[in-house]
């Protein structure tokens, strides 16, 4: 070995004097790009940019719109086009931003605690994590086009010095709301320790906003302006739309000056907020845990269901009923069917027919299906390390699949009940035909979706955290699995309602969706034996991918 060589280049770079800032965005690039070429591999960098260009399209959309309407307000310079136009751009952005970003947030890139470890200033950690969190968030994205989109809508309708302030104005409303949901989730955080009373929040800001869209719809323009003087003076509680609309509005008329304050108090807000989400962030750091309360999982009496997988479904259903999502989906979905009955099924003139008119209901028996594929598409990963469990106990692997398709159906099914009936008490009750025709449906194209969703959760499983996470359950390659999967069910059980159009007879429907459902149940049956091997195979796989730390 000749000590004497040359050292290497990149030891020479990675011990020369840098920022330990700059040192840390550079692991955290290392870390994206090795998880890139890791597990994932290939398929999974492919499957996320399949989904990017899926969302472009809809985004672009909608920034067009945006610049469409930015150009009128521009070149009107005044009247409702500006007074209206403006506020409901900035307060629409915010308030769905908002919602997600608090409701189904993804807590990894704010956790300070894995940051304590890092030779960096915890505030500029946390100023860089709260960047990451807005560049890399593709719900972001999407409201950013529709700000760049506006910008470049208001730039066509008059260039000039005047758009450095329009553009600083967009910045700072995208940091202040950014700086917000960070700011809401830790509040959240302290406050609602019990899950339960997150969960029946989350629900409730769900259902607030279906009830707003709901009443918004009843009046036209007219109603959406009059509920905006309404809320006029409690805009301020939403200071990032309020400040930003109030600093754009003076801009769009010629008044540089005028909106200055606006832009400078909506910078300091979202300094102030940002730092007050960093003093939380870094006392529950320190402070080494949640402060939860942890209850005990012993029970002297069980469940006491018959059969051989009686106590593998006791344990499934007690996953899934303890998890958030199935009562934020027990909530919400009902409440949406709700809204439908009564807003929707209204304006379906009987002349449609009666299978035109019950396909509302139709919609909810798949859509309680598409709702709960987080569990059927990764039945493994909410098991975590409990996972080994399934290798260790005397039981056969064709039990524990049978045992998870179970409990995602019995869910699914309580959630169609559920929305079944909300929908008949708000938009009257379907004919016998549409009640026995949507049951078969949501029945029958069961079979078809868990057992595909076997060979995908067995094939590409995730580590899956026990909390309302958005991305946090399913990998790119297994959500573009699944809306493979739904979309080829929709159109194999779509085919009926053709034929029932064509022959006029409604009752098809049953009968057709009743034989497509056995069809599905027997080719499920014939596959679960091979899925099961499949299962035994792949099992260190399968371990070292979900008992590992979620991602």
């Amino acid at each position: 070995m000749n000590r004497s060589a040359a050292p290497d280049p990149a030891a020479v770079r990675l011990s020369a004097p840098a920022s330990p800032l700059r040192a840390l965005i550079e692991l955290r690039l290392r870390l994206s790009l090795r998880r890139l070429k890791g597990k994932g591999g290939i398929p999974e960098l492919v499957a996320r940019t399949t989904l990017l260009v899926m969302a472009l399209p809809a985004g672009a959309v909608f920034a067009v719109l945006a610049g469409t309407g930015a150009f009128r307000a521009v070149r009107a310079a005044g009247g409702v086009a500006t007074t209206v136009g403006v506020p409901a751009l900035f307060f629409g952005v915010w308030q769905t931003w908002t919602v997600v970003g608090v409701t189904l947030s993804d807590r990894e890139t704010l956790d300070l605690r894995r940051l304590l470890v890092y030779p960096v200033p915890t505030s500029q950690a946390f100023a860089y994590e709260l960047v990451a969190s807005w560049i890399g968030d593709p719900f972001a994205l999407f409201w950013s086009l529709m700000l760049g989109g506006a910008f470049v809508g208001a730039a066509l309708a008059r260039p000039g010095a005047w758009l450095v302030l329009l553009g600083l104005t967009h910045l700072a409303f995208a940091a202040a709301v950014t700086a917000l949901v960070a700011l809401l989730q830790e509040l959240l955080a302290r406050a609602l320790r019990g899950h339960r009373v997150r969960v029946l929040l989350v629900a409730i800001l769900y259902l607030g906003l279906f009830a707003l869209l709901a009443f918004s719809g009843r009046g036209g323009t007219r109603a959406l302006f009059l509920g905006f003087r309404s809320l006029a003076a409690v805009r301020w509680v939403a200071f990032p739309a309020a400040l930003a609309s109030e600093a754009a509005t003076r801009l769009y008329l010629g008044r540089p000056l005028a909106a200055l304050p606006f832009l400078s108090a909506l910078a300091l807000a979202a300094l102030a907020t940002a730092w007050a989400a960093y003093r939380l962030a870094l006392r529950d750091a320190l402070s080494g845990g949640e402060g939860g309360a942890v209850r005990g999982a012993f029970r002297p009496f069980g469940w006491r269901l018959p059969g051989r997988t009686g106590p593998l479904l006791e344990k499934e259903m007690k996953y899934l009923l303890r998890h958030p999502l199935s009562a934020v989906l027990a909530l919400v979905v009902p409440g949406l069917a709700a809204v439908v009955g009564w807003r929707a099924l209204p304006f379906i003139p009987a002349e449609a027919g009666e299978v035109v008119r019950s396909l509302p209901l139709f919609g909810f028996a798949l859509y309680a299906q598409l709702v709960t594929q987080a569990f059927w598409l990764n039945a493994f990963g909410w098991d975590r390390g409990g996972a080994r469990v399934w290798f260790l106990a005397p039981v056969r692997a064709a039990d524990v699949l049978r045992a998870k398709n179970a409990a995602v159906r019995l869910l699914s099914f309580g959630i169609f009940a559920a929305s079944a009936v909300a929908l008949s008490a708000a938009g009257g009750a379907p004919p016998l035909w549409a009640a026995a025709a949507a049951l078969c449906l949501h029945l029958g194209v069961s079979p078809w979706y868990l057992s595909a969703g076997n060979v995908i959760s067995i094939l590409n499983p995730r580590p899956a955290a026990h909390s309302l996470q958005r991305g946090g359950s399913l990998t790119a390659v297994s959500a573009l699995a699944g809306m493979a999967v739904v979309s080829t069910g929709a159109l194999l059980f779509a085919a009926p309602v053709f034929l029932a159009l064509h022959l006029d007879e409604p009752w098809v429907l049953a009968g057709a969706w009743a034989g497509l459902g056995l069809l599905g149940a027997a080719v499920g049956r014939a596959a679960l034996p091979a899925t099961a091997r499949l299962l035994e195979r792949r099992r260190e796989a399968l371990l070292d991918a979900v008992a590992g730390e979620a991602p």
